[in-house]
């Protein structure tokens, strides 16, 4: 017995060598000299073609010093960091002069391992051969940009790991097969071709990146259309329909195959849904409003407070907080002079409900003005120092105000005050800091001026609500700028925008790690406040919610952080300072990928996405888009991956990592990029 486990025990130690061998071994010669024989059918059976890019059967590209080879430079390979030892997974062969052949997929499937195939922009012809299927790791087939013909083959569908499909500007026809759809893919690009028939039931929620447009569809338009709006669909047939882009599709249901039917029978369970939803919010919102009331009378009746008629509406009324302004008469309750003031926390619901309670007006001094001698930081107009010179508590009240957004921490508003400066106003939900705390705060890094800071000209503070005023910036915020809606003026960030943007913010947060924990001293032309004592001892301020739709864009388009410190925890929290870090690092990654985060705010996803495409040493597949159209001699994306590194220095949170950099270190390491950036341009010119 003891004989035949140790035969059985020798075994398996054979057979895993084996597979090791297997997974870290060479590129075998039989499938070097198919893919020869691959590029030569591309190159339409000209055998030299192969010579020119230095395709050589004898030498392995993926072996430890073959990488440089011209070989090497076409193929990427598995294996480790510096891509070698492995097996050949990427053929990159985009803008080749003289491949005007065809594509043999038997050729091709001969390597197992291969993942991508990217052959755009050159002349291929033929079309894309149903034995495609036989490639059955492929989850990249780039084929845009050629002459391309004939149908898109269904056997396409039997690629389970498919993620892109990009078949954009060649002569293909035909319907697309429905099956795609059941596809995990993350980009489908087949604009410009002469498909026809109706376009499968994507779910376009999923994908990153679709367009159907320029060819013969007709029919309904998926789900969730909107996501790529129009260009993603028209041109096409005349028959295109489906809201919100075109004409509703007819409401008869169709044979029972097509998708009028579907979605018909999809909607009527939704709308008993949202009518459950709706009922369901309404008597919630009912019960809300019968407590508040019944609360207020109680509470006037024991304070002896009485109600008057009032014309002032401002920041807390509903009517005004949209674009569109009243002059309705509305009532609010005026305390007794010598209680203590405080804005029911119900007003927030109260903004979202048409017609609710408005709030009580506080007496004039309970707004801090931090700019009262009118002059501007580096980063202020003369026109809002000047507005924040004589402002006042009841400006804010009276002024129209427009709701801006909601976000996990409160709402901000646009509020125009006496003069026709405009200023932004955060009114923080739930600030359960003490009152003195905040105070010294938002005094301190008021104090406090960058360039790159948006500084606050006022706030309010009492028990239960929390108000920080700023000049407003009608140039929008970074958020809107990669992921939103984008003015006609402006085009898509480039690379030298986007590493400007990045080393703007950090030195700004830099700036205010250093200084407001007293190690540089506060920037300050104010004389020491009476709190500055106790502010000595608060320690540094976190930023606490660093994000894109808090980085603003100045009259000049330069970058500024706002809402610094608004919901910072009170003390030197260490942990909220790395917390900092961490939200650059999920802000560069933004800057990077073109990619928004989650609706959780934590970039999480974000991060994790990355990881694992970098893991797969796929490093180029992070990167937008936009920013690998300028060509170039790869000089820039040699330091986007750089950028790259210190972003994921910033978000590795994993155990037995390096500690995170500090804001200084993050600084610093960006800066040296954009240094070598600018000096790489200057040589450029």
């Amino acid at each position: 017995m003891a004989n035949v486990l140790a035969a059985l025990a020798a075994a398996l130690v054979v057979l895993l060598a084996c597979c090791f061998c297997g997974v870290r071994g060479d590129e075998s010669p039989e499938v070097r000299d198919s893919l020869i024989k691959f590029l030569t059918a591309l190159a339409g059976g000209d055998d030299q073609a192969a010579l020119r890019l230095g395709w050589n059967a004898s030498i392995d590209p993926c072996r430890r010093g073959n990488v440089s080879s011209l070989w090497g430079k076409t193929v990427g390979c598995f294996g480790s960091d510096s891509g070698n030892d492995g097996f050949i997974k990427r053929i990159d062969l985009d803008a080749v002069h003289g491949l005007t052949g065809t594509i043999d997929a038997a050729l091709l499937c001969a390597a197992p391992a291969v993942r991508v195939l990217s052959v755009r922009d050159n002349g291929l012809r033929g079309g894309i051969p149903e034995g495609i299927s036989a490639c059955s790791g492929l989850t990249h087939l780039i084929v845009s940009g050629n002459e391309l013909s004939g149908d898109l083959p269904a056997s396409l569908t039997q690629l389970k790991s498919l993620h892109v499909i990009d078949v954009a500007r060649n002569n293909l026809s035909g319907p697309l097969p429905g099956d795609l759809s059941k596809l995990n893919l993350d980009r489908f690009m087949a604009n410009d071709n002469h498909f026809d028939g109706t376009i499968p039931d994507f779910n376009l929620y999923q994908l990153e990146n679709f367009t159907v447009s320029n060819n013969n569809l007709t029919g309904p338009i998926p789900e969730n259309a909107e996501k790529f709006g129009n260009q993603s669909f028209w041109p096409n047939a005349a028959g295109m329909c489906g809201t919100p882009l075109f004409d509703p599709c007819p409401s008869e249901a169709d044979d029972g195959n097509g998708k009028n039917g579907k979605h018909k029978k999809r909607a009527v369970p939704k709308i008993v849904m949202y009518l459950g939803y709706v009922l369901l919010g309404a008597a919630v919102l009912a019960f809300v409003l019968y407590k508040i009331c019944s609360s207020k009378k109680k509470r006037s009746n024991k304070l002896g407070l009485k109600s008057k008629p009032s014309r002032g509406k401002g920041v807390y009324d509903s009517s005004r907080l949209t674009t569109t302004t009243t002059t309705t008469t509305t009532s609010v309750t005026t305390p007794n002079k010598s209680a203590a003031y405080s804005i029911p926390t119900s007003a927030e619901h109260s903004v979202a409900a048409a017609g609710a309670a408005s709030a009580v007006a506080p007496p004039s001094t309970s707004l801090v003005v931090l700019r009262r001698s009118g002059t501007a930081s580096p980063i202020t107009s003369r026109a809002a120092a000047a507005a924040a010179k004589d402002l006042r508590f009841e400006d804010l009240l009276k002024s129209p105000a427009e709701l801006l957004g909601r976000g996990r921490f409160g709402s901000s508003y646009k509020v125009v005050v006496p003069g026709g400066a405009a200023l932004a106003v955060k009114r923080v939900k739930d600030a359960a800091v003490d009152e003195a705390a905040f105070r010294r705060r938002m005094e301190r890094i008021g104090r406090a001026k960058h360039a790159a800071v948006l500084p606050p000209l006022a706030f309010y503070c009492a028990m239960q609500e929390k108000l920080v005023v700023y000049e407003f910036q009608s140039n929008g915020s970074l958020e809107k700028l990669l992921h939103g809606s984008i003015e006609s003026s402006q085009g898509p960030l480039d690379w030298t925008a986007r590493l400007h943007i990045a080393a703007k913010v950090a030195d700004g947060m830099a700036f205010m790690h250093t200084t407001l924990s007293g190690s540089d001293g506060a920037t300050s032309n104010n004389s020491p406040s009476s709190g500055d004592d106790a502010a000595a001892t608060d320690g540094p301020i976190a930023h606490g919610n660093l994000k894109a739709s808090n980085v603003l864009f100045t009259a000049g388009m330069d970058p500024c952080v706002s809402e610094y410190g608004v919901t910072s925890p009170a003390g030197g929290d260490a942990a909220a300072l790395r917390g900092d870090v961490h939200a650059y690092g999920v802000l560069l990654l933004e800057l990077l990928t073109g990619k928004a985060t989650s609706a959780r705010g934590d970039g999480a996803e974000l991060a994790r996405w990355v990881t694992s495409v970098i893991r797969e040493e796929w490093t180029a597949e992070v990167f937008d888009r936009a920013l690998l159209s300028g060509g170039g001699d790869g000089s820039s994306e040699q330091r986007m991956v750089r950028l790259l590194q210190v972003a994921m220095r910033c978000v590795d949170a994993s155990r037995g990592s390096a500690p995170p950099p500090t804001m200084r270190e993050v600084a610093g390491m960006v800066n040296a990029i954009r240094e070598e950036d600018d000096r790489s341009f200057s040589l450029e010119a």
